[in-house]
């Protein structure tokens, strides 16, 4: 079963869902959950917490992606606090030199924002998309925010 929460964050509401002990999604603001329990998730509020303090999280993720999806997850987990690279960097760490717009489709799909920080993944000519609820400018206040920690 799902368990989920609305954490307040400096950036406002995330919606943190739970499921075996693992997270499996963290929405930025508040979000519909079709079925589930709502509860206090005080292992997930700690890590949110840790998060914006720039501070790594030891919080179980339950990364649901294959193949090329996975790789690039995984890349781009490696990107530092307050650092960016571009969807071209990461398609060619992830093994797939000129695969850009396939790691944009696969950022798009990112169910566990700020840990897979796809956030920090730039276009080599300005900011490039972003599908939290926020779009472009939610991009820029969490760049804004790294930056200033």
């Amino acid at each position: 079963m799902i368990e989920f929460d609305v954490i307040p964050t400096p950036i406002g509401p995330c919606t943190a869902q739970v499921e075996g002990g693992r997270l499996v999604g963290l929405i930025l603001g508040p979000a519909q959950v079709k079925a589930g329990q709502r509860r206090r998730l005080t292992d997930v509020r700690r890590g949110l917490a840790a998060w914006f303090r720039g501070e790594e999280s030891e919080l179980p993720l339950g990364i649901e992606a294959e193949g090329f999806t996975r790789k690039v997850y995984d890349v781009v987990r490696r990107i530092p606090w307050g650092e960016t690279r571009t969807y071209g960097e990461v398609a060619a760490a992830a093994g797939a030199p000129g695969g850009a717009r396939a790691v944009g489709s696969a950022l798009g799909r990112n169910r566990i924002c700020l840990f897979i920080p796809c956030h920090r993944v730039v276009a080599s000519g300005g900011l490039g998309g972003f599908s939290g609820p926020g779009g472009v400018e939610q991009k820029k206040a969490l760049l804004a925010l790294e930056r200033r920690s």
